[in-house]
């Protein structure tokens, strides 16, 4: 594990000169790139010297992938179902197999995240809530999970790709895309300004709690159909989830109130504490915003469907 690891890094540090060669190249973008992170730097602060040593942390790569998430939801899924027609149509394209790759590949990669974020947490820290930066090996690593977690809320766009790529218009909601958008904002500032600390605790309980969410997916992505090959047991399997389904939905609320818990202990409660007062305080807000649109939207899905009928996905 430790090679593919140091490949992968490496990798990512080949990517990360060939930006600042772009850069380099070309005076307007070389510029552009300067004012962002001198504007950056005003809104959130210094950049932390751990993330400086980490690839990929330029702004304008933020910014990037903000712009085009904002881009596909707000023009070209509207332009997608103008194109498609009825939005109440039936689903007539489907990309199962490619869902179902990505959805193993989430349950493997947040289980990763959360399983090494908790070794080195359990490795470097004492308490549970207002643990330190730590430097060295240790801060190098816990900057490196940091990192493969914000970006790892780039790979999960593609929940709303495959959406309005079938056309599940109605799943593309207000929860949907504010949570994409939210918590790549977030994480973006937790990457600029503290990637370690109490950061941990999120990181690793946000990532068990997708290795179920993504587990659910991967295996209602399987259909029973009459007559077919292990028919019984899907049907079953398929009764079996569609009864447990708002669990998956109580355990991210569950673990949004745990973060209510941390943001008063680290932000309102301890003074001193490593990591910065405007994550850890506006942490408490932005879980109150979570649990509110999340309470709703159980509360509308139980309205119109009854618990006992199919979810919507959020994530």
């Amino acid at each position: 594990m430790a090679q593919v690891e140091q490949a992968f890094y490496a990798l990512l540090f080949r990517a990360d000169s060939a930006l600042h060669g772009v850069l380099e190249r070309n005076d307007a973008l070389r510029n552009a790139d300067a004012t962002l992170v001198a504007w950056t730097t005003k809104v959130l602060g210094e950049q932390h010297p751990m993330s400086q040593q980490l690839p990929l942390v330029s702004p304008s790569l933020f910014l990037f992938f903000f712009t085009f998430y904002i881009v596909f939801v707000a023009l070209l899924c509207p332009l997608l179902a103008l194109v498609r027609g009825d939005k109440n149509k039936p689903v007539t394209v489907r990309i199962t197999g490619t869902k179902r790759v990505y959805n193993a590949f989430m349950v493997a990669l947040s289980f990763y995240m959360g399983t090494k974020t908790l070794v080195l947490a359990a490795q470097g820290f004492d308490s549970v809530w207002c643990v330190p930066m730590t430097d060295g090996e240790h801060g190098k690593a816990m900057a490196w999970m940091a990192w493969i977690f914000t970006y790892s809320k780039v790979l999960e766009f593609f929940d709303s790709i495959s959406m309005a790529i079938e056309g599940r218009w109605r799943q593309l909601s207000f929860l949907h895309t504010y949570h994409h958008v939210s918590i790549w904002i977030y994480w973006y500032a937790i990457l600029w300004l503290a990637p370690g600390s109490d950061g941990y605790f999120s990181l690793a309980l946000n990532s068990y709690i997708h290795v179920v969410m993504y587990l659910y997916y991967f295996l209602t992505s399987f259909e029973a159909v009459q007559n077919g090959p292990n028919y019984k047991f899907i049907s079953s399997m398929r009764e079996w989830l569609n009864k447990y389904k708002f669990y998956v939905t109580k355990m991210q609320i569950a673990q949004f109130c745990s973060f209510v818990g941390q943001s008063i202990y680290v932000g309102y409660y301890r003074t001193g504490c490593d990591f910065p007062d405007g994550l850890s305080k506006g942490l408490l807000w932005y879980m109150i915003s979570l649990i509110t649109l999340f309470l709703n939207f159980m509360f509308m899905s139980g309205r119109k469907g009854g618990k006992a009928k199919g979810a919507k996905k959020v994530e």
